[in-house]
């Protein structure tokens, strides 16, 4: 920071600086490749952690954040820099959604696929590995639910937001199979 007896206003150099054109070049490499290695890490690291929002999403606000933090709190920064990076960003989360939604094979590469996880009362274990997800995970999104019993579940689908959409049987064949803790510790 700068000392306040150093200060002075002067609306030129808070817009523009003294930067030439080659920053706005480098600032769009720059945003163009963190943006891409970030998604892929996000997306790499699994849908638990995003939660109900998208990667792209995540990203967006940890990087819109940083850009308008940096412009509030550092006279040293120039305007025109965080409102590239700020305008930048938005444009790539526009063509990051378009390209998803416009090109299969990109989709499946960037957005999580749909896992069933249970099926008829029984558990998926297969899909587990494709998702990181091991059983007592399964269990707790499916008390969440207010399963009791395995056997009431027709359908789970772990779903791209990582939240699990869980079809019941309206009248199930058998209660059988718990999942509450008390009795998943008596089954091991």
């Amino acid at each position: 920071m700068i000392e306040a007896s150093e200060y002075s206003f002067d609306l030129k150099q808070m817009l523009w600086g003294d930067f030439g054109l080659l920053i706005y070049l480098e600032v769009v490499l720059r945003i163009l490749v963190i943006m891409v290695y970030t998604i892929l890490m996000i997306r790499w690291i699994g849908k638990r952690v995003v939660g109900g929002l998208g990667s792209s999403d995540i990203l967006l606000i940890v990087a819109m954040g940083s850009a308008v933090g940096d412009a509030m709190l550092y006279p040293s920064i120039p305007l025109s820099i965080p409102l590239t990076v700020i305008t930048l960003i938005a444009a790539f989360q526009k063509l990051y959604v378009y390209v998803g939604i416009k090109y299969q094979p990109v989709r499946k590469v960037t957005h999580p696929n749909v896992m069933k996880l249970v099926e008829h009362g029984k558990l998926l274990k297969e899909n587990f590995e494709v998702d990181d997800i091991d059983k007592n995970e399964v269990f707790m999104l499916l008390r969440q639910h207010g399963i009791q019993y395995l056997s009431e579940v027709e359908h789970a689908y772990y779903e791209q937001s990582g939240e699990l959409s869980v079809f019941k049987y309206e009248n199930p064949p058998v209660l059988e199979n718990s999942i509450l803790p008390e009795h998943l510790s008596d089954q091991n």
